[in-house]
């Protein structure tokens, strides 16, 4: 029987392994150790009795941690249950880690993706510049224009996403012509 505890061995062994950041793995112990205060007996010695009565484990959580705000302990939730999932994938046979796809995704760039994703949609022309750190898309249908700033410099991910996501935007447009 797999006991809660494996729970922090699996997140150590993912860091590691480097299938999750050391920032990540700490945000998911200090899920577990929230939820692991309102565990019985049972549940601590049980992964699987664990994962069941998790809705009933949260709700415990939120009654005791008035102090938080929904968001937060919805996120805790979210967290213990991205645990419980990739040990299931992935740890309860150690070899399986090593099957574990690494994302090379930054987490910049992903906010950058989603935030363009609705523009393809739009009567958009762009034209990119930059400017020190500084992206420029020119709407000239609206006369609004999108500035991305940042205050560290830009990796080539990023860069190379917003020059992409520039490119798309003036092609969608030739199209419209």
């Amino acid at each position: 029987m797999k006991k809660f505890e494996e729970l922090y061995d699996f997140i150590d062994r993912a860091i590691n392994s480097r299938n999750y950041a050391e920032n990540t793995g700490i945000s998911l112990k200090t899920a577990l150790r929230l939820f692991e205060k309102e565990l019985n007996d049972e549940e601590k010695n049980s992964i699987d009795k664990f994962s069941k009565n998790i809705e009933q484990i949260y709700h415990s959580v939120c009654s005791k941690n008035k102090k938080f705000s929904a968001g937060s302990l919805a996120t805790y939730k979210s967290r213990v249950i991205k645990v419980i999932t990739d040990y299931e994938k992935y740890g309860a046979d150690p070899t399986k880690m090593s099957s574990w796809p690494k994302k090379a995704v930054s987490p910049h760039s992903k906010k950058v993706i989603n935030k363009f994703n609705d523009l393809k949609e739009r009567n958009y022309t762009s034209s990119e510049s930059e400017v020190g750190q500084n992206f420029i898309f020119n709407d000239s249908g609206t006369g609004w224009n999108l500035i991305i700033k940042s205050v560290k410099p830009i990796s080539s991910e990023i860069k190379k996403t917003l020059v992409d996501i520039s490119d798309s935007l003036k092609k969608i447009n030739e199209n419209k012509e």
